[in-house]
Formats: C-alpha cells, sequence, structure tokens
C-alpha cells in the first residue's frame, strides 16, 4: 500500500469550518531547511492535522508527527536514529496583529493569501524538536568519556587537600 503525502498548500478556513482531519506523509528530501542537519534525507515523517474552530470562533489546528532522523554524533561521529514525537496546536491567522492577539495556549501559523503551508509547519516544528547537540547516550556512545557519573561522585566526595595534610604528617 502506498504512502498517502499531505498537499504542500491549503485553505485552514475551509478545513476548520468542516471540522477536516488530515492525514499521511512528508519526505524529508521535501524539507530542505531540516536537511542540512540530517545524514540521510531519505525516510519519511507521519503526519495527522484535525482542523477546528474553538469557542471563541478562533482557527486552529492540532497537529501530531513522528519521525525517525539520521542524525550525526557530535561525540563520536557516528550516525544514529533520533525519534521524534511531537504534538501542537496551532492558531490560525492572517496577520502579524491577529498573531499577538492569540490566547497563550496557540502558536501562531500565519495563512498566506488565504492558503496554509503544511509542509513548512512540519519543518518548523521538527527543527524546534531537534536536540541542540546530537549525541548518543553516553552508554551507547563509542567515545568513551573521562569519568563515569559514579567516578565523578567518588572524586567530589574527596577532599583536595588530602595531599597537603600527607606532607604536613611528614613533616
Amino acid at each position: 500500500m502506498s504512502e498517502k503525502f499531505i498537499p504542500e498548500h491549503i485553505d485552514p478556513f475551509r478545513y476548520a469550518e468542516q471540522a477536516l482531519s488530515l492525514s499521511g506523509a512528508v519526505k524529508l528530501s521535501d524539507l530542505h531547511r531540516v536537511g542540512a542537519n540530517l545524514n540521510t534525507t531519505e525516510g519519511q515523517i507521519s503526519v495527522d492535522f484535525k482542523f477546528g474552530k474553538d469557542e471563541q470562533k478562533l482557527v486552529y489546528v492540532k497537529g501530531h508527527l513522528q519521525a525517525k532522523l539520521a542524525l550525526q554524533c557530535q561525540r563520536c561521529m557516528e550516525p544514529f536514529v533520533y525519534e521524534i514525537m511531537s504534538d501542537f496546536i496551532l492558531g490560525i491567522v492572517n496577520t502579524l496583529d491577529e498573531a499577538s492577539a492569540l490566547p497563550s495556549h496557540y502558536e501562531p501559523a500565519i495563512a498566506i493569501e488565504g492558503q496554509l503551508a503544511l509542509r513548512e509547519l512540519v519543518e518548523d516544528e521538527l527543527i524546534l524538536n531537534l536536540p541542540i547537540i546530537p549525541r548518543h547516550e553516553p552508554e551507547k556512545c563509542k567515545m568513551v568519556l573521562p569519568l563515569t557519573d559514579s567516578e565523578v561522585e567518588q572524586v567530589k566526595g574527596e577532599n583536595p587537600f588530602r595531599v597537603l595534610a600527607k606532607l604536613r604528617d611528614k613533616q
């Protein structure tokens, strides 16, 4: 069965009026801004969007995305898989003034000429969820760290002046 890909642009106000949902995938190779951070752009992101209007008649989209990204560990420089699962709620607006008037539980998404760029929303959400410094978990990394957590605790417990005490005892 072939995967259904989401359209690049939609009319979010029409989707919200009809309370429509949209599920599908986005190819990683179509996301150029995030592609620079990846080892490979093969694969895709699964996304779900639910459009609607709240009690204040504000148009919103609830989204969920899942992705497995191939990143490069900055400790050992080996590739690793980083999994992202993210839920988000965006308020759809036409202008920056409308965006600043949104309630705090909505992040703004600006529709340009009545069209919302879904792939850009997905890419923005991925970028927000990328680690600042991509790296393996310490126990899974090939690079051996100088001290383990238990060794650090042991060193912290030792008195740094114990060498001086030994010198004093010799005299």
